[in-house]
């Protein structure tokens, strides 16, 4: 008798659909242009980013992740050699937020970088 696993060619299919979304996800890019070495190419980004952090300066903004909280111990109970019940809790513990720094620049100032490349001739073409 034939057995037949459910969802097999189904499964395969969607993983190799996986993969490949995956591998595209991880395409790497790089800068050039078809006159200018890569020296050039240093001093023209260099140029850029610095053009760029003058138009969006580093802007630092501080999120909150998620609110502090009391975190309190239940009693914890059991019964001692002498047969008594006996219980206790340790004492209520505070549980600071969770503090994140991000800059509200950044996409800007690197979205001023690539226009800028790109007004000097540069492409972004996949990496080899």
């Amino acid at each position: 008798m034939h057995t037949r696993r459910p969802f097999g060619h189904q499964f395969r299919l969607c993983f190799a659909l996986f993969l490949a979304l995956f591998a595209a996800g991880c395409q790497r890019y790089e800068w050039v242009h078809p006159t200018k070495s890569l020296e050039q190419f240093g001093t023209d980004k260099f140029s850029c980013e610095a053009r760029a952090s003058r138009l969006y300066p580093l802007a630092p903004v501080t999120d909150v992740e998620g609110g502090g909280y009391v975190y309190d111990n239940f009693p914890h109970c059991h019964r001692g050699y002498d047969g008594f019940r006996m219980c206790y809790a340790r004492p209520p513990v505070y549980v600071p937020p969770t503090y994140t720094t991000r800059d509200l620049n950044e996409q800007p100032r690197n979205q001023a970088v690539e226009s800028c490349l790109f007004s000097k001739g540069y492409q972004l073409v996949p990496a080899k």
